[in-house]
């Protein structure tokens, strides 16, 4: 029972970071109809900003940390203006292609500039455990499942009560109604990506803790395991992101103590794409999709 709540703790911590990462996928999919890629890179740029200003420049970790935020949110922002914005309109697949070539891109150039071994970031939380009992929480698992929660109420409040948030549900709902009212698309779509850079920073920079390994360029590959998780609550469902984000943190923690050794190193990370194959072949539009009509 207490390696089961163990193993549950840990998956709750690491869906939280799907979770985030998933809110990005959705957030630019609802408000522009493209799927960013580009989120792993985003991972990346959020984690080695936050070494830049806390380690290099020898800011405070949480100063550091929120530079790093607001600066990586600026470059979604230039990365769509510059790049996608002029390509958006052409066809279906030239976007996600971009949008592809620039997750590629983003790991070699940051490690042009430190390398690709791991680096430390100086987090605050270390080594450290919460001992409950037989239990035994990491603060940076602690620290994972506030910080999300914090963010999820601030996006929620933002989407729901603000002009900026009530446009880009007007935009995601019917695009031609808002422009017909005054919306702005492109203050929209430089907005989403914004706030998917934002979210990408925040999960890189916790999954560059010193308890996760540190910072390294490779972290881009978790954006690519949040991919499932968007298939699995619906490519547009932010609350589907959330439940998605969860369900496949912990399902993937079972599956890295309970999965026999005889199944292959690594098969941990095999399990989100075996849960996306299912979820598409039962219900293609996810948990909380919503089942496209189409009339013939």
């Amino acid at each position: 029972m207490t390696e089961n709540l163990q193993i549950l703790i840990s998956g709750v911590s690491l869906g939280c970071l799907y979770a985030l990462l998933a809110l990005g996928f959705v957030v630019v999919s609802r408000a522009t109809g493209v799927l960013n890629l580009t989120q792993g890179g985003f991972v990346v740029i959020g984690a080695y900003l936050t070494y830049l200003f806390s380690q290099t420049l020898g800011l405070p970790y949480f100063v550091g940390m929120g530079l790093s935020i607001i600066a990586t949110a600026l470059i979604a922002g230039i990365l769509e203006a510059l790049v996608v914005h002029r390509i958006a309109n052409t066809n279906l697949f030239t976007p996600i292609l971009v949008t592809f070539g620039l997750v590629i891109l983003i790991p070699p150039i940051v490690a042009g500039f430190w390398g690709n071994e791991p680096l430390t970031s100086g987090d605050p939380w270390g080594l450290s455990v919460l001992r409950i009992g037989d239990l035994s929480v990491t603060h940076k698992d602690l620290a994972v499942v506030l910080l999300t929660a914090v963010i999820l109420v601030l996006f929620l409040g933002f989407i729901r009560y603000s002009r900026l948030g009530l446009a880009m549900q007007a935009t995601a709902i019917d695009p031609e109604a808002a422009l017909a009212q005054g919306v702005s698309d492109r203050t929209v779509h430089r907005l989403a990506w914004s706030i998917a850079g934002a979210l990408g920073a925040v999960a890189g920079t916790m999954l560059a803790t010193a308890a996760s390994g540190g910072v390294r360029p490779s972290l881009e590959h978790y954006a690519l395991l949040a991919l499932p998780v968007i298939i699995l609550g619906g490519i547009e469902s932010p609350l589907g992101a959330v439940v998605g984000g969860l369900v496949m943190g912990i399902v993937q923690q079972f599956a890295v103590v309970k999965v026999p050794d005889s199944f292959g190193k690594g098969f941990e990370e095999v399990v989100p794409y075996l849960v996306m194959i299912l979820i598409l072949l039962i219900k293609p539009e996810g948990l909380f999709g919503t089942r496209k009509v189409r009339r013939l």
